[in-house]
């Protein structure tokens, strides 16, 4: 049953960012209510934060069991891909505004960011969060959490998707030619 608890209140989390993300619903505020929509991106960033944190409560106190002890080492090798996640996440912010993102500032239009990490992954947010959630299920291996990282994993090419749907009506040929040349996910190594 708790697993049910779980990967729904995941489902149900990624439906509502997924919907409350989408062009269509954004432009229907727009258009629909337009005071509502100067605080669009604000409301959005709450309701995702709220429900994250909503989430990692659930996760807290959902009674778990341990799949197994990892090594000293693997914690180490853990402990090294989320930081490096973490790192990602972070620089990945370099070329754009944090409060904006937030919905605290208006959003400046910079056009299609290219620089950075954007130069070498078209989403190093994403690339961050898998290294998180996989430094995180090696760390702490108990049912409630590889449960969760799984969760993740298998939405993040959906809301990849999505994104990019946004991204090409917003920036048309030149994010066709972007995702031509950069990889999405995980950067070229050769």
């Amino acid at each position: 049953m708790d697993y049910l608890i779980i990967g729904g209140s995941w489902a149900l989390y990624f439906a509502l960012h997924s919907f409350l993300a989408s062009g269509r619903v954004k432009r229907s505020v727009q258009s629909s209510a337009p005071v509502i929509a100067r605080g669009y991106r604000f409301f959005y960033s709450l309701i995702s934060t709220v429900g994250l944190l909503w989430l990692i409560y659930l996760m807290a106190i959902t009674p778990s069991a341990s799949l197994f002890d990892p090594p000293g080492y693997l914690r180490y090798i853990a402990m090294i891909l989320a930081s490096w996640g973490v790192i990602l996440v972070v620089t990945s912010f370099r070329h754009l505004s944090g409060w904006a993102f937030l919905g605290l500032k208006k959003e400046e239009n910079k056009g299609l960011i290219r620089k950075g990490t954007h130069a070498y992954v078209r989403h190093p947010i994403y690339s961050g969060i898998i290294l998180i959630v996989i430094g995180m299920a090696l760390y702490t291996s108990t049912d409630i959490v590889v449960l969760s990282s799984a969760c993740i994993l298998v939405y993040l090419p959906v809301g990849i998707y999505f994104e990019e749907q946004k991204l090409i009506e917003e920036f048309g040929d030149a994010y066709r030619i972007y995702q031509a040349e950069v990889p999405a996910i995980f950067p070229k190594i050769f």
